[in-house]
């Protein structure tokens, strides 16, 4: 009896750590998953000098091609890093399977002007924000937490919009 009930207690040990293992796991690459697209989302609108209107299109595609389903709700206020409120434009909801009924979102991009530039471009500067989301979900305790991955651009000219 008595080597039943250490072999119990063993055996739910081991149970134990592989589930916390497994939960690390799953958590780490859902991480970098969401990371990565929140990375090329800003490489793109990086390389079209703002957020142009047919990037919408392009960025849904690339969720798409990634398997992307992660959603989440976009904050209509964003604090920066520093706790103060900046002046962000309403977040435009990107969405990879066609327009969100319920207010949820794939990607969402803010913008914040910074103003027109000094050397004579007539061009506006601007930063782009992009939020993207991974969801942690445990089944059988019914346990769902939701994660925001937020990433800054480069301060860039912004050519597709030219008014500030």
């Amino acid at each position: 009896m008595r080597e039943s009930i250490g072999a119990t207690w063993i055996f739910s040990i081991c149970l134990t750590f592989i589930v916390i293992f497994t939960a690390y796991l799953a958590i780490s690459v859902n991480y970098a998953k969401a990371f990565r697209i929140k990375n090329h989302i800003i490489n793109m609108i990086e390389e079209n000098e703002g957020y142009k209107d047919d990037s919408q299109q392009k960025i849904s595609d690339y969720l798409v091609s990634q398997g992307y389903i992660a959603r989440g709700e976009c904050p209509a206020e964003i604090k920066s890093d520093d706790g103060e409120e900046a002046s962000w434009e309403s977040p435009l909801c990107i969405n990879s399977y066609g327009n969100a009924t319920d207010g949820k979102c794939n990607a969402c991009i803010y913008r914040l002007t910074v103003g027109k530039t000094d050397d004579g471009l007539e061009a506006c500067k601007a930063y782009y924000k992009v939020v993207t989301f991974f969801n942690f979900d445990l089944p059988v305790i019914n346990v769902l937490t939701q994660f925001k991955i937020k990433g800054d651009s480069k301060l860039i000219y912004d050519f597709a919009n030219p008014i500030c």
